[in-house]
């Protein structure tokens, strides 16, 4: 019978916390600051999201987005323009369908971008959604006729 943690995990448990595991994580703690930044800035060049509708990315690895009343329209919501994204550019941002109650209206209405992937990633992510976001407005647009 053991009465306290074995041995093994209290001497595993201590190395996370020396200098060299501290050094790294604090690594990773920089890459995810890093890509948060690139998407936040990204996101706030294109003028037809309002800032407002972007979650604080205080926690977490993503940023939650609204596309907002006016870039959405029958099936041209978070879901059909996640898909196209992935088919069109190669990008996979989620829709926010997949975290919200589904009986609710609007998960359609947002998405979520993970910055987990590293900082190389987050800016050819964010290009390509940059090129790809005009030619989605003109679609919704195109619907809305």
């Amino acid at each position: 019978m053991f009465i306290n943690a074995p041995t093994i995990s209290q001497t595993a448990a201590l190395k996370c916390w020396d200098d060299v595991t501290i050094s790294e994580l604090e690594g990773h703690v920089q890459k995810y600051r890093t890509s948060r930044g690139i998407i936040l800035h990204e996101l706030s060049k294109i003028s037809d999201i309002d800032p407002d509708n972007i979650a604080p990315a205080d926690g977490g690895f993503y940023v939650y987005v609204d596309l907002g009343e006016e870039n959405i329209s029958s099936g041209f919501g978070s879901v059909a323009m996640c898909k196209a994204l992935l088919e069109e550019e190669f990008v996979a941002f989620t829709p926010g369908v997949d975290f919200e109650d589904p009986s609710g209206s609007l998960g359609d209405r947002r998405f979520r971008i993970s910055y987990a992937g590293g900082v190389e990633t987050a800016k050819t992510a964010m290009d390509r959604f940059n090129r790809f976001w005009p030619t989605w407005l003109q679609r919704v647009k195109s619907s809305r006729s």
